[in-house]
C-alpha cells in the first residue's frame, strides 16, 4: 500500500503539470496596471484622436474639418501618450511579453501612435487619417484576445 502512494502523487502532479501546460498563451488575464492605463490614458486620448482624424480626413470631400493649431497641437500629444503607453506595455513589469500576439500589438500601437504623432506634427491630415485608422484597427484586434468583452 506504501508503493502506491507516491505512484499515485507522481500521477497526481503529472496530471496538474499537464493541465497547466494546457492553458492557452493569450488568453484575458486580470492585468490591473494595464487596465488602468487604459482607462487614464488611452481611452480619452485614442477617442480623440480617432474621432478628430476622422473628421479632418479629406477623403470627407468639402466636410472634412482642418484642425485649428490647438488641436493639432494636442493630437501630437496625444499620440504621443499613446505611443508612451504602448511602449511601457512592452516592459516585462507591466505586459505580457512572454507572448507574441501581446507584444505584436503593443509593438504596433507604438509605431501607429509614432506615425500619427508625426502627422499631426506636420498638419497633415492624410496622414493623420490614415494612421488612426491603422492603430483603431490594432486596438480592435488586441481587444479580441486580450480586453474581456462584457
Amino acid at each position: 500500500m506504501l508503493r502506491k502512494t507516491p505512484v499515485a502523487a507522481l500521477a497526481l502532479a503529472l496530471a496538474a503539470g499537464a493541465a497547466l501546460a494546457a492553458v492557452k498563451p493569450n488568453t484575458p488575464t486580470p492585468m490591473p496596471k494595464v487596465q488602468a492605463q487604459m482607462k487614464d490614458v488611452v481611452d480619452r486620448t485614442s477617442t480623440d484622436l480617432f474621432n478628430t482624424a476622422g473628421e479632418a480626413d479629406p477623403a470627407n470631400g468639402p466636410d472634412a474639418k482642418a484642425p485649428n493649431a490647438a488641436a493639432w497641437a494636442r493630437l501630437k500629444a496625444d499620440a504621443d501618450k499613446l505611443k508612451s503607453v504602448a511602449d511601457w506595455m512592452l516592459q516585462p513589469a507591466n505586459g505580457k511579453t512572454t507572448e507574441a500576439n501581446w507584444t505584436a500589438a503593443a509593438k504596433a500601437m507604438s509605431a501607429q501612435s509614432a506615425l500619427a504623432s508625426k502627422a499631426a506634427a506636420a498638419h497633415d491630415a492624410k496622414a493623420l487619417a490614415l494612421a488612426a485608422n491603422d492603430l483603431s484597427d490594432t486596438c480592435t484586434s488586441c481587444h479580441k484576445v486580450y480586453k474581456k468583452q462584457e
